[in-house]
């Protein structure tokens, strides 16, 4: 026996399993979600849940490549499924809103958070990764605050295996799905629009190492040198909602262009990438700015190696690629190019 895939035509048409479906609106959008309400198994890092009647949906829970699912329908999966699940810890009465387990500011916007806002009761306890910010925590803590809903507790998740009992998960949304709601719910209407330089200085890598070079340049055109390190994410989102012009380094904090207003102006500086693999990396915020009518210009800056990444990326990334890649590098933006690419 493997895990069975179940499709939404598998689950409209089973009366029993449909009954574990409750789907909700979000009254400011037209958009629905549905949530997985009962006992299920799931991991803190793919987030998909698997059924006591070892059945999963890859319609509905998949947030990556299909190809990244294929291992849970593996007879090796399922064996080890069978041995772990009766040692799972158990949580009971939780909504599994998840995290990015490296705390990834670009997944937690785009994948986790929009599904918040269809939760569909008024007090919770609320499943997320350990390694969560406290940012994001305060931000969910004032979602929720607007909609009447009271956090009881936050359950902290290791990268382990979980039973979830008496439980409900969202679904993942698609990722327009989710810059929609971000752009339409979240942004702010903002009068003042401003020239806006993120700075990486306090990054561990991709950081620009000849910015002091720059950062004249950038003052004598009234830019404002932001380090979002700093501040909280609602006062992310009033940055880019007023912004005219944001220049910045490729970082998942360029994610905050979902708040941008149409005709905003979005420059990256990016690494020379060289691999199909990274393909993804390379398109991912001028897709975005595609998408939400932005304007995407592109520098690419040269790599220059790094001596150690931070504990939590060496963790989650895999070496080979950290070794490679040169997403993992610093970069040296030509001085020259650079007066040519920035207004």
């Amino acid at each position: 026996m493997q895990i069975k895939n179940m499709k939404k035509s598998d689950i409209e048409n089973n009366e029993d399993l449909n009954s574990k479906f409750l789907s909700t609106e979000f009254e400011k959008i037209i958009k629905k979600c549905k949530f997985y309400r009962g006992d299920f198994y799931l991991d803190s890092f793919n987030y998909f849940p698997i059924t006591n009647d070892n059945f999963c949906f890859l319609d509905l829970f998949s947030w990556k490549e299909r190809s990244e699912y294929d291992h849970f329908f593996t007879k090796k999966f399922y064996s080890d499924f069978k041995k772990n699940k009766n040692n799972a810890r158990v949580f009971k009465d939780v909504v599994v809103l998840g995290s990015s387990p490296g705390n990834n500011y670009f997944r937690n916007l785009l994948t986790f958070i929009p599904r918040i806002l269809f939760v569909p009761v008024k007090e919770i306890n609320i499943a997320i990764h350990r390694n969560s910010s406290n940012k994001l925590r305060k931000f969910l803590e004032q979602i929720l605050k607007v909609q009447n809903i009271k956090i009881k507790k936050f359950v902290f998740l290791d990268d382990s295996f979980y039973k979830f009992e008496n439980s409900l998960i969202p679904q993942f949304l698609p990722e327009k799905t989710c810059l929609n709601i971000l752009n339409k719910v979240f942004k702010k209407n903002q009068k003042n629009k401003n020239k806006i330089y993120l700075t990486r200085k306090n990054a561990n890598y991709r950081k620009i190492i000849n910015e002091s070079d720059l950062i004249d340049e950038f003052k004598s055109k009234n830019y404002q040198i932001v380090d979002l390190e700093t501040l909280g994410i609602d006062k992310q989102i009033e940055i880019f909602s007023s912004a005219k012009i944001i220049v910045s380094p490729t970082s998942s904090s360029l994610a905050n262009i979902a708040f941008c207003d149409v005709g905003t102006k979005v420059f990256e500086i990016m690494p020379k990438y060289k691999y199909s693999y990274e393909n993804k990396l390379k398109s991912r915020y001028s897709s975005i700015c595609h998408f939400l009518g932005l304007k995407h210009y592109a520098l690419e800056a040269d790599p220059i190696k790094i001596n150690k990444l931070d504990v939590v990326s060496e963790k989650y990334i895999a070496k080979k690629v950290i070794n490679k890649s040169n997403y993992y590098k610093n970069l040296l933006v030509k001085k020259n190019d650079f007066k040519k690419f920035i207004i």
